[in-house]
């Protein structure tokens, strides 16, 4: 077996280390298919010290179909494939009663020994529940697996993350398996390619090294391409023309061949979770999809209501946690969830590998869901453009080509709701399908315009709206007439103009009763007069000059805010900053970002402001307040998530002492910060910490409390992820050595930076 060594060593120790409780532990592998589940638990099953460990084993292959009362009679004919339990079948008989009888006979059979079953390609996710005790089983007194704490196993390998079933039983322990890396990846290629004898020359294996990287680390994608190319010639110039077109046929042919592995994941997903789905493919490949961008998306395309009101953005989250919890969603960023379980996460990006992109783009033009434009020859095809609903241009030259425009308004004009400009940046203006007139969606964030379009008010279905344009100005009073519009996103051409030139919006905006959401880099709100948006959540990039008292009175109910502060040297300073005063009386807001751009000038210039008491994220940067002052951030109690960046805090030491009590993520990046202590009880509910950039940091010091003679180590129990990146070494080194042994995993360390030599000749391993 080629790779996966770390996984193989895990799975070995959990399924024969001593059994923690009297019942049977139930390990589960989990991830997507290809990934090598099976293989891994093939090679685990078969290894001769686990051969030798139990006294019996049993191997079963599930699949879609099979019932969970079906599993202790088939382990029984595995166990006695001699004996005939056909009387279980008899039609007729009392189900219950055939249950109880098949019950007592696999418990008495596996009384008093070892135990370790293998469950191959479950599609159910409540089987770990199952076999940790059902609920049926415990009220009649009987359970097919004996609870005797010898250390009998249960292994499931699935797609489908296990759930509980209401009483709580979760499986003990859960392995979700990896991507292969670069080096594993050629190892296994170069396997499947090359016999024993022949050798790989050193320029096949440089083009062999990139196609295999192009596979993402997917076994079966790996041993499918190599496949392919051992029915090739083996030169050079091939293999280098195979790397380095990422469309290549083979690749496409290998992706095709997988597909029919990967379509049965797609295949059970609910109607609804499969337009999720199809709808990730409309991002280009390996596209990094910011979670609340594509909620956002999800919310106001229209595919998840249920009825005249949209389906919110909490349907939408769970229906994202179901696409990772049947393995089609790859994972980026995340942040650990204060109240998940040990290895749950809260995703901020996600996408999809390779294998399904394609499987998507595939469905979604098969059923017109939507119609992927990467070239001239995607837009003029016959027939395929004709009733498409979702239009997602992968070449924005391709708007610059009147065929295609005309092709696209022809046939679409009637059914098209979305218009996605997903390309590569363009920053020459080009003339986009405005005469799709029932889009909901415009997303053209990615097109230059030298001014705001006037077309887009002929839109008048938009709910979706998010353009870049090229600097100062005003948008029109006329947006108004986008009565439904309930996203408004502006962004600013490499915005090089100052805090003097910026982007105003008109008074009419306050008429627009639908938004929910406006993000218009560095744009100043006009007074309200007596106007509001009640439906208004969340408001991003905009000036401190929008955070005056009228404003924020206009938007009671406002859960996030991203402030920019631009100072001028001519500008009243303190009057500017008063602006964070303002914000303590939104009851509401939950997530608050205040940036300050202006690093030449000198800060604090104004004193520390009062924060909304419910805020649970707060990010601050540039605002240069003493660390002494982070005694009052301490006092808001829902606190969750705290960022502090380019010099948020300045001062060369930050001693923790107040608790923040629910703080569970923490990151400091630029900072002048070159001693921290931290108090044993300061940050006890810790569970993620990032050190960016800290290149004086040199001293940490963690203290711990005691519990009678015992030392706990508070804070660092709850730990799970502890980044530190491009910090100065001896400070790594500290945080290396505050951490107890049991945590030390949980330290990545990534350097690019080298210290001085003469610097206590300290080298940092990394």
């Amino acid at each position: 077996m080629v790779g996966f060594s770390d996984h193989y060593k895990q799975l070995k120790h959990h399924l024969t280390c001593p059994a923690a409780s009297i019942s049977p532990t139930v390990v589960v592998l989990v991830g997507m298919a290809g990934i090598g589940k099976t293989t891994l638990a093939t090679e685990i099953f078969q290894d001769s010290d686990i051969v030798q460990h139990y006294d019996c084993r049993v191997w079963l292959k599930i699949g879609k179909k099979c019932n969970l009362k079906e599993i202790p009679l088939r382990i029984l004919a595995e166990l006695n494939p001699d004996h005939s339990y056909d009387r279980f079948l008899v039609e007729g008989d009392d189900d219950d009663d055939r249950e109880n009888a098949i019950a007592r006979c696999l418990q008495e059979c596996l009384k008093g020994k070892r135990y370790l079953i293998v469950l191959d390609d479950v599609w159910n996710k409540y089987t770990a529940c199952y076999f940790k005790f059902s609920s049926k089983y415990r009220i009649c007194g009987l359970n097919p697996f004996p609870f005797e704490g010898n250390g009998s196993r249960v292994l499931i390998t699935t797609r489908l993350q296990q759930a509980d079933e209401h009483d709580g039983h979760f499986p003990d322990y859960v392995l979700k398996m990896r991507f292969l890396d670069e080096e594993e990846s050629w190892d296994l290629l170069r396997e499947r390619v090359f016999d024993e004898e022949e050798l790989c020359s050193f320029q096949l294996e440089k083009a062999g090294k990139k196609i295999a990287e192009n596979c993402e680390g997917l076994p079966l994608m790996i041993v499918t391409v190599a496949g392919l190319l051992a029915r090739e010639e083996k030169t050079p110039q091939y293999w280098n023309e195979v790397a380095s077109v990422k469309n290549h046929h083979l690749f496409m042919d290998a992706y095709d061949e997988i597909s029919k592995v990967l379509y049965s994941s797609y295949e059970n997903l609910s109607h609804q979770l499969k337009m999720c789905f199809l709808y990730m493919g409309v991002f280009r490949r390996n596209y990094e999809v910011p979670r609340s961008k594509l909620i956002n998306m999800w919310s106001v395309d229209g595919f998840l209501e249920t009825n005249a009101h949209e389906f919110g953005n909490a349907g939408a989250l769970e229906c994202l946690d179901e696409l990772v919890s049947n393995s089609l969603v790859v994972i980026y960023q995340s942040n650990l969830s204060p109240n998940s379980a040990v290895g749950e996460e809260q995703i901020k990006s996600c996408g999809l590998h390779s294998s399904l992109w394609h499987l998507s783009r595939r469905e979604a033009r098969d059923t017109k869901f939507c119609h992927i434009l990467s070239s001239f020859g995607d837009g003029v095809s016959e027939g395929v453009m004709q009733g498409q609903c979702r239009l997602s241009f992968h070449n924005n030259v391709l708007f610059g080509i009147k065929d295609v425009c005309e092709i696209v308004e022809e046939n679409c004009a009637s059914t098209a709701r979305s218009l996605l400009c997903y390309g590569p940046y363009h920053k020459y203006q080009v003339p986009i399908c405005f005469g799709l007139k029932l889009l909901r969606e415009l997303d053209a964030l990615t097109i230059r315009f030298y001014e705001f379009p006037l077309e887009v008010l002929g839109l008048v279905r938009l709910r979706y709206l998010a353009l870049t344009l090229n600097g100062a100005g005003t948008l029109p009073a006329s947006i108004s007439q986008l009565s439904n519009l309930r996203f408004l996103i502006v962004g600013r051409h490499l915005r090089t103009r100052s805090c003097k030139d910026p982007l105003y919006m008109p008074r009419e905006i306050w008429s627009m009763k639908e938004l929910k959401h406006i993000e218009v880099m560095g744009s100043d709100l006009p007074d309200p007069s007596c106007a509001s948006l009640e439906r208004l959540s969340t408001l991003s990039n905009v000036s401190a000059h929008s955070c005056t008292e009228g404003v924020l009175k206009a938007i009671p109910n406002l859960e996030k805010l991203g402030i920019q502060i631009e100072l001028a040297y001519d500008d009243d300073h303190g009057k500017l900053l008063s602006c964070l005063d303002q914000i303590s009386n939104l009851k509401e807001l939950r997530s608050l970002k205040c940036v300050m751009v202006s690093c030449e000038i000198v800060t604090p210039l104004a004193p520390f402001p009062i924060f909304p008491p419910n805020v649970t994220k707060l990010s601050l940067s540039g605002l240069g307040y003493p660390w002494e002052e982070m005694s009052k951030i301490a006092l808001l109690l829902s606190l969750e998530v705290l960022k502090l960046r380019s010099y948020a805090f300045r001062g060369p030491k930050w001693e923790v002492k107040e608790r923040f009590r629910f703080l569970h993520s923490l990151v400091v990046e630029d900072s002048d910060l070159v001693e921290w202590k931290i108090g044993s009880e300061s940050l006890r509910s810790l569970k993620s910490l990032t050190l960016k950039h800290c290149y004086s940091l040199e001293k940490i010091e963690w203290e711990h409390g005691m519990w009678g003679d015992r030392i706990h180590w508070a804070c660092k129990e709850s730990l799970r992820k502890i980044e530190v990146v491009d910090c100065n070494p001896l400070g790594a080194e500290q945080m290396n050595k505050a951490l107890p042994p049991w945590k030390k995993d949980a330290l990545a360390v990534h350097s690019s930076w080298k210290p001085p030599a003469k610097k206590r000749g300290l080298v940092l391993r990394v």
